[in-house]
């Protein structure tokens, strides 16, 4: 008996751990790394290798904490970048927006949309 359901596809297409960890970094470099430069929290000099740990670690945190919103855990998020962050050169401060990023893409693509749709009029009230 033949089976072509996506899910069979999807795990025949990822047959160990680390073939989903590396599909899963792909993912955020297609995701993250041609826009990398113009978003707001880009700080110059900084490069992927200083951002991809900030993207994984909040796409990694929105899984653990599903339901969340990234304000109520927060706290949480800055104390456990120290340990997180591998060789990137960025402290938390840096980190932050992309972290943030990453957690908003992940519960936009897992959840039902939230209340507030529209960043950007965020960030001009700043």
């Amino acid at each position: 008996m033949h089976n072509d359901s996506p899910h069979t596809s999807a795990v025949q297409q990822h047959h160990t751990p680390a073939d989903a960890a590396v599909a899963g970094e792909e993912a955020l470099e297609t995701q993250f790394k041609p826009g990398l430069a113009q978003a707001p929290y880009y700080s110059a000099g900084r490069h992927w290798d200083d951002y991809a740990p900030a993207y994984r670690y909040g796409r990694d945190c929105r899984q653990r904490h599903a339901g969340r919103r990234f304000a109520e855990i927060e706290a949480q998020l800055e104390d456990g970048w120290e340990a997180a962050r591998g060789h990137s050169r960025l402290g938390w401060v840096e980190a932050r927006g992309a972290v943030e990023d990453a957690w908003e893409r992940a519960t936009a693509s897992n959840d039902p949309p939230c209340p507030r749709t529209n960043r950007q009029s965020r960030r001009d009230l700043d």
